[in-house]
């Protein structure tokens, strides 16, 4: 099948199943939407989309990747039609099936909106494609997880534009909750719950704020930063390539 986008009639009937499917969560995914040409138009250059079952947002994102890299970064970050069509067209690996029916997400975990931040930060594929064309190294923290559920730190730090922003992010994010003797995060770094010493979700975000106000963070390396935060960030790896997880090396 060839890469299309919706245009906004397709988007809206995309977003109409999404109702009924709320409501009937054994409905059948409308799959004639994906090559109706009253809803949709190839995009250029042309682009072979293949039946594919994601099981982890790194296979999601590095088949993607590949296909999308003719189109630029640019242009693909601002493609509501393209991201909401490949939404449906891998509809099974994000919303799939258990016991014979669907538990659907918000809309915006499926419909793409460029324009808003924040709901541009929770699409589940675009999530996935997002972070690893800006961390190829060191995504680990955010592209282990299943592919249909928005993982704690694509959710606490993809919405806040002032995090990504600093080059080196990814990097010590990496560094600081990553557990590498364990091979997955460290527990409790992104509880919702009350605010705790070196936390992603609170302590993190509010310090590189303060930071803000007297740094230029944007151009800083890791170790600059972890300088920096101070003591409450101590606890965080040296530097160090990232040794991935056996899923991540597919």
């Amino acid at each position: 099948m060839r890469l299309r986008r919706f245009h906004p009639e397709g988007i809206d009937a995309f977003r109409s199943f999404l109702r009924q499917c709320r409501e009937r969560p054994d409905t059948e995914s409308p799959d004639g939407l994906l090559e109706d040409d009253r809803l949709t138009e190839v995009v250029e250059p042309e682009i072979a989309i293949e039946p594919r079952v994601f099981v982890t947002k790194g296979d999601a994102a590095r088949y993607l990747c590949r296909q999308l890299e003719p189109l630029g970064i640019d242009a693909v970050s601002r493609d509501a039609g393209l991201w909401s069509w490949l939404s449906l067209r891998y509809f099974d690996s994000i919303c799939p099936v258990q016991a014979g029916k669907r538990k659907l997400k918000s809309d915006q975990s499926y419909l793409f909106e460029p324009a808003d931040s924040r709901d541009g930060g929770k699409h589940l594929l675009f999530v996935a494609w997002r972070i690893l064309t800006m961390a190829p190294d060191y995504n680990r923290l955010f592209l282990h997880s299943p592919v249909h559920v928005l993982d704690a730190f694509s959710d606490a730090v993809m919405s806040r534009l002032y995090l990504v922003r600093i080059r080196c992010m990814f990097e010590l994010l990496d560094r600081l909750y990553w557990d590498e003797e364990k091979g997955r995060p460290r527990s409790g770094c992104t509880s919702s719950r009350e605010p705790q010493a070196g936390d992603l979700r609170h302590r993190l975000p509010a310090r590189i704020r303060q930071l803000e106000k007297t740094y230029d963070l944007t151009d800083l390396t890791a170790d600059q930063l972890l300088k920096l935060l101070g003591t409450e960030f101590a606890f965080a790896r040296p530097h160090e390539a990232p040794v991935f997880p056996e899923e991540a090396m597919a």
